[in-house]
């Protein structure tokens, strides 16, 4: 298996792959954002496109391994994608099996990841909106497709890369929430309604002007729908604690989303999925303070201890609607900002 990490090594594969003429005029760089794989961008004048390779050991921390054969699901994912959301989605070039990895066309250039844009208060709904829909149609499609119920029966890399590191971790070291991590694991694995993308968030979504690119499909499975839902808003809630001060423009993008996937869909309804992503959103809060992959961008204690206290009440008050949850998340910022507790 190629290091494609060691530019020597990649220079002399891309020229016996024949995926580059002239080596001389190429320019290779490593992107970051990811800790499962190994990413390179390879630019020439005639054509710029992604190679990625699926790494045995995670970049974190803590002691985290997964099988490269995943690269495999995250193909065939992406072939999926590419099927049923084009205009969202990069263009599969090739796939190498013994190297365990594959080529996809670039993003073109000036694409920003869209947690940069969240970061630093760029809110733009309409971005939201097609990624509400983007994420609805796939699901749509793969709930009667009887080829992906095949292709992506089984979950191990879900579990690897999700269920144990995320809630597994989070029952551990909050043992009181084990039963009821327990069950909810249970759920998400039972419940194969649609393929699952299994990583939906902001850094995995590139924005070039009005148009979005969604990448990063290594944890597809089928499952539950409700995951994405909740991996997705996750997001809007630990910027909220991150940039208080735009916390309701946060909590007010994570109700647009919710309310824009629910009126798209239609194979499942609105009063059962709601609550259960509420659920599993209160659970993967948790699980970026004290899972194996925290967020990085969490650094103050007193946040951290924030999202502690509002992942339990969101259990404890059994919040049933994003609404109730942005009110009651707002309510709880709000304290804290204003030095009442």
């Amino acid at each position: 298996m190629i290091n494609i990490a060691d530019e020597h090594k990649f220079r002399k594969y891309l020229k016996e792959k024949n995926l580059i003429s002239d080596l001389s005029t190429v320019s290779i760089r490593r992107l970051g954002g990811g800790v499962s794989c190994e990413t390179i961008i390879v630019e020439s004048a005639t054509r710029s496109f992604v190679i990625k390779q699926a790494l045995p050991k995670l970049k974190v921390q803590e002691d985290w391994f997964s099988d490269v054969t995943r690269i495999k699901t995250e193909k065939n994912c992406l072939d999926f994608y590419n099927q049923i959301v084009p205009e969202s989605t990069p263009r599969l070039l090739f796939f190498d099996e013994q190297n365990y990895l594959y080529g996809m066309e670039a993003a073109p250039e000036g694409s920003i990841m869209w947690k940069d844009y969240l970061l630093t208060g760029i809110i733009d709904f309409g971005i939201a909106r097609q990624i509400a829909l983007t994420l609805a149609r796939v699901h749509n499609a793969s709930a009667t497709d009887h080829q992906i119920r095949i292709t992506f029966e089984s979950q191990t890399f879900f579990q690897e890369l999700r269920l144990d590191p995320y809630l597994k971790t989070v029952a551990e070291r909050h043992p009181t929430l084990a039963n009821l991590i327990e069950q909810e694991i249970q759920r998400l694995l039972a419940n194969k309604l649609v393929l699952v993308h299994g990583d939906y968030s902001p850094k995995n979504i590139l924005v070039h002007g009005s148009k979005i690119y969604v990448l990063d499909f290594e944890v597809a499975h089928l499952g539950d729908p409700s995951f994405d839902l909740a991996f997705l808003t996750n997001h809007f809630l630990l910027k909220a604690i991150k940039n208080k001060h735009w916390a309701a423009s946060y909590l007010n993008l994570a109700i647009y989303t919710i309310d824009t996937y629910l009126a798209e869909i239609k194979f499942k309804s609105k009063e059962s999925l709601e609550p259960n992503t509420l659920k599993t959103l209160a659970l993967l809060f948790l699980a970026r303070v004290d899972g194996k992959s925290p967020a990085e961008y969490i650094t103050e204690d007193k946040d951290k201890e924030l999202i502690r206290t509002i992942s339990y009440g969101i259990l404890q008050h059994n919040i049933q609607t994003v609404r109730e949850l942005a009110k009651y998340c707002l309510n709880e910022i709000d304290t804290i900002t204003a030095g009442k507790k």
